[in-house]
């Protein structure tokens, strides 16, 4: 099966209140997207790459991409005001594709190992999708207008990550919904409101999603291993 795998990576940076687009943040001498990209690039069940980025960055990210010879990336493009939009943005281009997995990575999650990579696209393979999902350790409250609502248990609770891998009919008929795209932050829950049910996928606490100036610290320290 030819798997296309699309990176959103058009993210601001606004809350790492960084000058600069997140995906393109030095870490360890080599941009944060750098990492995604290039376990990627690294695994032999990955045949094709859509990079998704800020309009103003598409040069910058063909720079890189040349720089380390990323040559499964196929096409950079650019993204939109919010996640869902950059997405949908990269399946546009699935149209005249003959791809039967769409493998979504978010970009600036540079802990992407190939062991996750490989039960994500088995997975998909069996069951038409797939999510990376790790358990909650903290306590989850549910709160309305300033109070406790209810204490959700957590045993019932997952933490969302990528990758997420599904059946191409599958995301394309989900992104057909315009109205859930706008307060949608994850790529399953399109394809569960589609009434397609997703497999869970053991994630990895590795794999994090840098968002936040705490959330960079701990990649450098962890890059540096």
């Amino acid at each position: 099966m030819k798997v296309l795998a699309i990176i959103p990576a058009a993210g601001s940076g606004k809350r790492l209140k960084k000058n600069c687009d997140k995906p393109f943040i030095e870490v360890n001498s080599k941009p944060l997207l750098f990492y995604a990209l290039n376990a990627l690039e690294s695994s032999p069940l990955i045949d094709e790459i859509i990079l998704v980025v800020a309009k103003k960055r598409i040069s910058k990210a063909l720079n890189l991409v040349r720089r380390f010879r990323f040559r499964k990336v196929i096409k950079i493009i650019r993204g939109g005001k919010t996640r869902s939009e950059s997405v949908s943005n990269g399946l546009k281009l699935l149209k005249k594709s003959n791809a039967d997995l769409v493998f979504i990575h978010d970009g600036v999650r540079p802990f992407l190992e190939k062991s996750l990579i490989e039960r994500c696209i088995k997975a998909a393979k069996k069951f038409g999708s797939s999510v990376a999902c790790v358990p909650v350790k903290p306590t989850i409250k549910a709160e309305r207008n300033g109070f406790i609502l209810k204490t959700l248990e957590r045993s019932t609770l997952l933490e969302a990550q990528t990758p997420q891998v599904f059946r191409k009919d599958l995301i394309l008929k989900a992104y057909k919904n315009k109205k859930m795209l706008v307060c949608s932050t994850d790529d399953s829950k399109l394809v569960e409101k589609i009434g397609h049910k997703v497999r869970i996928v053991e994630g990895s606490n590795r794999n994090i999603k840098v968002t936040t100036p705490e959330d960079l610290l701990l990649a450098k320290a962890l890059l540096k291993r």
